[in-house]
């Protein structure tokens, strides 16, 4: 008996669904095994063009920008790693701000800078220490962003020191530790001082804030170059009038000599204390 062709071929049916299901199957494996790079998001902020005097302090003065957030956002390897001609990354700014450049003081200036380092016989009144003095200033606003220079016990506190006046703290320490930088700032002034500190170093800061270290016996910090916060400065020592290693650190806002300790964070042995009067 004769069989009729239907015009169908048995199978075939069932062979196209396999062959689209393997390509199915082959397109999803290759999403899987080769996902599509993730998008790069796009940074915001802008590129300040570096000029000559321009330092990585004076930027991040301008814009208000930490120097480690700076350095980060570059991936700079030192605070004073820039060239003339390159620019550098703001994150976050919306606009390119004017940048003063850093003026470095003149003999006469650094000489001047000295003589006020030297230790008065007779405080001026405003210096005399107070309740007032002690407590955070109002041009402080909530928070000063400042660090302890080197870890250690105050030998000599801020104030009147028998006929003299002490215009900062001095930090007792072994030789050598390492002094780090209590602020951003600028070094302003990196020597073997004429003064009974021997050699020191002071940085300048945003807001009118200077800071003072005095008594080293190495200074790593180079005169007009950048510093960020808790960067090595130089290392401990026992130059100068001292009878043993140690640090002398002050703060100063316009000129004005403050008591450091009321705007340094405060200690575990400071905190142990004040829980202990509670």
């Amino acid at each position: 008996m004769e069989r009729k062709n239907t015009g169908k071929i048995y199978g075939q049916g069932k062979g196209l669904s396999c062959g689209v299901f393997f390509n199915l199957l082959i397109v999803f494996l290759f999403f899987v095994l080769f996902p599509a790079p993730p998008a790069i998001a796009k940074k915001i902020g802008v590129y300040h063009p570096v000029s000559k005097g321009v330092t990585l302090y004076r930027i991040s003065e301008a814009y208000k920008i930490s120097i480690a957030k700076l350095m980060a956002a570059n991936k700079l390897v030192s605070p004073s790693a820039l060239k003339v001609g390159s620019k550098i990354f703001i994150p976050g700014a919306k606009t390119v701000l004017k940048v003063e450049p850093s003026v470095p003081l003149s003999p006469k200036e650094k000489i001047e800078l000295e003589r006020s380092l030297e230790t008065k016989e007779k405080p001026d009144p405003a210096e005399l220490p107070s309740e007032a003095v002690h407590e955070k200033p109002p041009w402080v606003g909530k928070e000063l962003d400042i660090l302890w220079p080197i870890q250690g016990k105050i030998n000599s506190p801020y104030g009147p020191r028998g006929k003299k006046f002490h215009g900062g703290i001095d930090i007792a320490s072994p030789f050598y530790q390492e002094v780090k930088a209590a602020m951003d700032g600028e070094v302003i002034l990196a020597r073997n001082s004429r003064t009974g500190y021997g050699q020191i170093v002071v940085l300048r800061h945003d807001l009118g804030f200077t800071t003072i270290y005095g008594h080293m016996n190495v200074i790593i910090a180079k005169e007009g170059e950048s510093v960020r916060q808790g960067q090595a400065i130089g290392g401990v020592g026992s130059t100068g009038k001292s009878t043993g290693p140690h640090l002398h650190f002050e703060v100063r806002h316009d000129g004005r000599h403050l008591d450091p300790l009321p705007l340094l964070p405060m200690t575990i042995e400071q905190l142990l204390e004040k829980a202990a009067k509670k």
